[in-house]
């Protein structure tokens, strides 16, 4: 065997056929008797060629491949997304190559400039001439999109709004994940909130205070609104213990709305040393992020809204295809968001 790197050329000699005739086999092979086919993928096999994309790309000015770019993979979130958009697309074939851009919605609410490699990333898969970009993104991606639209083509944005925006857009109803939360406390009598929330630095976390908001001024709930600097377990327990005093004095049942599962989850922690405050009757506590998958091992299942991820990911594969026809018009398409009961606020 040939110690240097087998090449297309070399396969057609070990085959008995044409270079066209290996090309067909790789891309074709519909287009070959069954024993070409079987003869060329064998020889294919024992020299070990793999063929380079680039000469394709070169051709048509564009990779097979699709690419995504994600803000934070400590996220949730947007694993679920990834998944959702990988799975989607090898169902017609296609690949999905990913980028974690760093983004920290903690690094803008502690006021340290935030590390975003999303603008590279676009720069990069624009050099690749990438089959098409979904920007999973936390900031306003327009100016990196903007310098790259004339080489990349076709582009959605997922998780970020933009209005009037010459692009695809997917979300998730986030203001919807704040309207659920409070109808549901209210819908158990419960008459004052706590909402714990990091400052309105990123869109989901200002359209889910909205929708706390809106909820609150619909169904009469008092909401007491508390801003923390993290979105961790243990910001939950810094922040409920220093409410705890406070609730165990209020003499009414008061609901602690919490903007992540790990706030709430730092919540429950903290309470559960207090018997005195018995969940719920005395305090529910709900996650807004379904963050946390319900265990055999949780001491109670906790009350959360699951966001759609994966199907956040899946519709952005598909209108990346859908974008392909110069004739699509661009769509805007919000999905919504559904509450998971748990005993942290219905008990057992």
């Amino acid at each position: 065997m040939d110690p240097r790197t087998p090449n297309i050329g070399a396969v057609a000699r070990a085959a008995g056929v044409s270079v066209g005739t290996v090309s067909n086999a790789l891309n074709a092979p519909d287009r070959l008797a069954p024993e070409t086919l079987e003869r060329v993928l064998g020889i294919i096999d024992e020299l070990g060629y793999i063929r380079s994309s680039a000469g394709r790309t070169l051709i048509r000015n564009a990779a097979d491949d699709f690419s995504l770019i994600v803000p934070d993979i400590d996220n949730s979130l947007f694993v679920d997304i990834a998944r959702g958009a990988q799975l989607t697309a090898a169902e017609s074939g296609q690949r999905l190559v990913m980028a974690n851009s760093g983004f920290s919605s903690r690094d803008l609410v502690t006021g340290r400039s935030a590390h975003d490699a999303q603008d590279d990333f676009l720069g990069y898969f624009a050099e690749a001439r990438s089959g098409g970009v979904l920007v999973c993104a936390m900031r306003d991606p327009t100016t990196g999109i903007a310098r790259i639209r004339n080489h990349v083509r076709p582009i959605v944005v997922v998780n970020f709004d933009v209005p009037g925006a010459d692009w695809c857009t997917v979300l998730m109803d986030n203001e919807q994940a704040g309207r659920i939360a409070v109808d549901h406390i209210a819908d158990l009598g419960i008459e004052h909130a706590i909402f714990v929330s990091i400052p309105d630095v990123v869109q989901p976390a200002a359209a889910r205070r909205s929708g706390v908001r809106q909820a609150a001024a619909r169904r009469g709930v008092a909401v007491t609104e508390v801003d923390t600097t993290a979105l961790t377990e243990a910001a939950g327990r810094d922040v409920t213990s220093g409410l705890i005093d406070s609730l165990a004095a209020r003499g009414e049942r008061t609901a602690l709305l919490f903007l992540s599962d790990d706030l709430a989850i730092g919540a429950l922690q903290v309470l559960r040393a207090r018997p005195d405050l018995r969940i719920p009757d005395d305090v529910v506590v709900m996650g807004m992020d379904g963050n946390h998958r319900p265990s055999g091992n949780d001491w109670m299942t906790m009350t959360s809204i699951e966001l759609p991820g994966y199907e956040m990911g899946a519709e952005g594969v598909r209108l990346l295809t859908a974008e392909s026809d110069p004739s699509h018009a661009h769509e805007r398409v919000v999905l919504p968001v559904r509450i998971r009961p748990g005993e942290t606020t219905v008990g057992r």
